[in-house]
C-alpha cells in the first residue's frame, strides 16, 4: 500500500519537513524489501523481517504472528524485545479475541496510545503490559493474494504516539512481508512436491528392479543351477575315485572356474536391485586400468586376445575404485566374448585421456560391432545377445547405473572399421585436481 497524501501532510504538518521523512520511509520500505526477498527460505524471512522492522524502524518491541493451518489460532513465529512473560502469553493466541486476534479476524488495522486502557485487551496479558511499561501499540493484518496470513505488531515505551504516516508505512511493511510468505511457503511446497516426486520414482524404479529380478528367478535358477551342477560333479568325481595328482588341479581349477560364474551371476543381480552405495575416494584411472587387465591377462590370453594400452596423463578422480574397476571389468568381459565368438580371438584397444574437467575412457575390440538395432538397448536390463548359459545382460546395465552415480556418461557405438567401442567420460571433483602419480 502506497503512502497516501493523507499521510504526507499529516507528516509534514507534524515536522515541518516533508522530505525527510518521506524519504526515510521510502528507506525503511527498500530495506524491508530487501531483507525479506533475499531468501525464498520460510523461516530466514521470517527472521529478516522482524530484523528489518526493529532496526531500521528503530521501534523497541515488535511481534509477528502466523494464521495456524486451522485458522483458529495465532502462532508467535518471532518477536523482538518482548519480556519472557509477554511472550509467553503471545505464543498462542485465540483467533477473534483479544487486540491481535482481532485484527487477524478482521483485517483492519489497530492504533492505541495506551494499549493497557483497551476493553478487548486479553486479560492474561494487561498485567504483564503494565508491567513492561508498554504504551504505544500498533498492529496490522499481514496479506497475501486476499487471504490474511498473520499479524505485524509494534510497540514503546514512550510517550511518542503511532502516527498516521507510521501506519501506512508499517501496513506497506506488512504487504512486502506477505508477499514474501507467500513465495516461501510457494517455494516450500514445490520443494516438498518435487521430493516426494523423486521418493515416488525412487521407489517405483525399485519395485520395478524388484519385479525384473522376480521375474527372472527361475531362469536365473537354472543359470546358477549349471555352475553348482559341475562343482557337485567334480566334488562327486574326486571323492569317489582315486584321482592322479593331475586329475585333482585340473578338478579344482573347474570348480574354481564355476564357483567364480554363479557368484557373478549373484553379484550383478544384486548390484542391479540394490545398487552399493558411492564410497568415494581419490582414484588413478590408470592405476585401477592396469591393475583390472593383469587379473583379466590369462582369460583374455587364452580366449586369443591381445591387449594394447594407451594410458594418457589424467588427473585424479573422486570415485569408487572399486565400483569404476566393476564398470570396466564388465566393458573388458564385453568385449572379450564378442571378439572369441566372431574369429576366436582379436585385439583389445584400451584408451585413457584427459578431458576439460574429466576423464574418457575407451574400450574398443575388433569384433563384428554391435547390429545397429540392437545399440539403443545395450544397457537395458535384461538384454543380451549371448547364448542362455553366457549371461543375463545385466553387466552393462549395471555398469550405466555406475557411471550415472559418479555424474559420467558412458554410451556405445560401432567402429568405421569394424568393432565396438565404449566410452566412459567422468567428471574430476573440484575438490582432486592434482595429477595422478605415474598416470
Amino acid at each position: 500500500m502506497p503512502l497516501t497524501a493523507g499521510a504526507i501532510i499529516e507528516t509534514q504538518g507534524r515536522s515541518g519537513r516533508r522530505l525527510p521523512t518521506l524519504v526515510r520511509h521510502l528507506r525503511v520500505l527498500r530495506a524491508v524489501g530487501e531483507a525479506v526477498n533475499s531468501s525464498l527460505d520460510l523461516e530466514q524471512v521470517l527472521e529478516r523481517s522482524l530484523e528489518a522492522v526493529t532496526q531500521v524502524t528503530g521501534h523497541e518491541i515488535s511481534s509477528l504472528h502466523l494464521v495456524s493451518a486451522d485458522g483458529a489460532r495465532l502462532l508467535l513465529q518471532g518477536d523482538r524485545g518482548l519480556s519472557e512473560r509477554l511472550r509467553e502469553i503471545n505464543r498462542v493466541l485465540p483467533m477473534a479475541a483479544g487486540l491481535i486476534g482481532g485484527v487477524a479476524a478482521s483485517g483492519l488495522p489497530r492504533r492505541l496510545h495506551d494499549v493497557s486502557r483497551a476493553k478487548d485487551l486479553l486479560p492474561a496479558a494487561r498485567e504483564a503490559v503494565a508491567a513492561d511499561g508498554i504504551r504505544a501499540f500498533v498492529c496490522v493484518p499481514i496479506r497475501a493474494r486476499h487471504r490474511i496470513l498473520g499479524t505485524l505488531a509494534l510497540g514503546r515505551r514512550t510517550e511518542h504516539r503511532f502516527t498516521s504516516a507510521e501506519l501506512h508505512l508499517l501496513e506497506c511493511v506488512a504487504d512486502q512481508i506477505g508477499l514474501a510468505l507467500d513465495n516461501a511457503r510457494l517455494h516450500s511446497a514445490s520443494r516438498r512436491q518435487l521430493q516426494e516426486l523423486e521418493r515416488a520414482r525412487s521407489a517405483t524404479l525399485r519395485a520395478e528392479r524388484i519385479s525384473a529380478v522376480d521375474g527372472l528367478a527361475a531362469g536365473v535358477a537354472h543359470e546358477i543351477n549349471n555352475p553348482l551342477t559341475i562343482i557337485l560333479g567334480q566334488v562327486h568325481v574326486l571323492v569317489q575315485s582315486e584321482p592322479t595328482a593331475a586329475e585333482v588341479l585340473h578338478g579344482l581349477a573347474v570348480i574354481d572356474t564355476a564357483a567364480k560364474r554363479a557368484a557373478k551371476i549373484v553379484k550383478d543381480l544384486r548390484q542391479f536391485a540394490e545398487p552399493s552405495p558411492v564410497h568415494r575416494a581419490p582414484c588413478c584411472a590408470a592405476t585401477e586400468i592396469r591393475s583390472l587387465l593383469a587379473e583379466e591377462a590369462p582369460r583374455l590370453e587364452s580366449a586369443g586376445v591381445a591387449i594394447r594400452l594407451e594410458l594418457g596423463r589424467v588427473p585424479v578422480i573422486w570415485g569408487d575404485a572399486a565400483q569404476l574397476r566393476q564398470v570396466l571389468a564388465h566393458l573388458v568381459d564385453n568385449a572379450r566374448h564378442a571378439m572369441a565368438a566372431a574369429h576366436g580371438g582379436g585385439t583389445l584397444r584400451v584408451r585413457l585421456a584427459p578431458l576439460p574437467g574429466g576423464v574418457r575412457i575407451e574400450v574398443a575390440d575388433d569384433g563384428p560391432g554391435i547390429a545397429p538395432e540392437h545399440l539403443p538397448r545395450v544397457f537395458n536390463p535384461f538384454f543380451t545377445t549371448k547364448g542362455p548359459d553366457e549371461g543375463r545382460g545385466l553387466g552393462l546395465s549395471v555398469s550405466y547405473g555406475i557411471v550415472n552415480e559418479h555424474g559420467g556418461r558412458v554410451w556405445a557405438e560401432n567402429l568405421p572399421g569394424g568393432g565396438a567401442l565404449f566410452v566412459v567420460e567422468l567428471p574430476v571433483s573440484l575438490r582432486r585436481m592434482e595429477r595422478a602419480p605415474g598416470g
